[in-house]
């Protein structure tokens, strides 16, 4: 089978899933593919605005809070090893609206009831911070669901 091209293999990585500028550089010279035709093809490619940092930013920010709910600050930190510039990620994780953030701490909690319902109040309230401080939620809404608890 011939190898394909840069620009293929990348539109390849491209139809699985939206990649950072930095994922698809390493996936392309990990290929031993040359540094200039991957220069090349990743210009091309942001030109055609088929990579696009902000816009990936945007929707993983939108994906990771609504469906894995996890908080702004394990949001932000998975951005960066992805590959996003800091101030993107910034500014991404920064459009959370504070609703946002405590109503999806809140169904986390509330999805972990049935399950901690036969320990006592401490350790709930334990199982609570620690649950809500490693998915990344801010110290206001972590204070505000301790109160409600």
């Amino acid at each position: 089978m011939p190898r394909l091209s840069a620009l293929q293999y990348a539109l390849k990585l491209l139809g699985y899933r939206a990649r950072t500028e930095k994922e698809l550089r390493e996936r392309l010279a990990g290929k031993k593919y040359e540094v200039e035709e991957v220069d090349e093809v990743l210009t091309k490619l942001i030109k055609a605005n088929l990579i696009n940092d902000q816009e990936l930013a945007r929707n993983y920010v939108r994906d990771k809070l609504s469906i894995s709910r996890r908080g702004p600050r394990r949001i932000y930190f998975e951005l960066i090893r992805r590959g996003v510039a800091k101030d993107v990620a910034d500014h991404a994780t920064k459009e959370i609206q504070k609703d946002d953030e405590l109503k999806t701490a809140q169904d986390l909690l509330q999805s972990r009831q049935r399950q901690w319902a036969k320990l006592d109040p401490l350790k709930r309230k334990h199982r609570a911070i620690g649950l809500l401080a490693r998915r990344g939620f801010s110290a206001d809404v972590l204070s505000q669901l301790l109160k409600e608890l």
